[in-house]
């Protein structure tokens, strides 16, 4: 059973991320400048695909420390799917859902692209794919934040109670 300590380790970890997720962020704020002023350099996308893989694996971190803290059990065949996804169930008597299904299936399609440009060695990136995921990315790093918020506050209140 998890004491006081434990939980404020877990607000102290994931407040970390939070502030590392802006620095991700303004790395990438840099790649999509270079292509909103009209780089259409395959270099430029990988930039900015990189960024965008980055944010995901920021995410990933994120939600691993809250299933290793409150479930400890992922499945080593389908974690990376099921993670986000493991995010959205609220676990009764164990902790809060973090994501809503709408953000949870955002977040999912990140991942997907995660996937897809750690692999892609034989093809090259679709701009157009890039461009649709990062001007989605604001209102999930927005979205994000808020579930952030929120879910220290209820993680707070449970160290309260321990």
């Amino acid at each position: 059973m998890p004491e006081k300590k434990d939980y404020e380790i877990l607000i102290a970890e994931l407040s970390k991320d939070r502030l590392v997720l802006d620095a991700l962020l303004e790395e990438n704020a840099r790649a999509w400048r270079r292509i909103q002023s009209g780089a259409t350099d395959s270099l430029d996308f990988a930039a900015l695909a990189y960024t965008l893989h980055n944010i995901y694996c920021l995410y990933e971190n994120y939600f691993l420390r809250i299933a290793k803290f409150f479930e400890n059990a992922l499945d080593p065949e389908t974690w990376h799917r099921d993670l986000v996804r493991r995010m959205a169930l609220e676990i009764r008597g164990v902790r809060p859902a973090f994501l809503d299904d709408s953000l949870a299936g955002q977040i999912d399609e990140l991942r997907a692209f995660r996937h897809v440009f750690r692999n892609l060695y034989q093809t090259s990136l679709d701009p157009e794919r890039i461009r649709a995921l990062q001007n989605r990315l604001q209102g999930m790093i927005d979205r994000f934040a808020e579930a952030h918020e929120c879910f220290l506050e209820k993680i707070r209140a449970i160290a309260e109670k321990v």
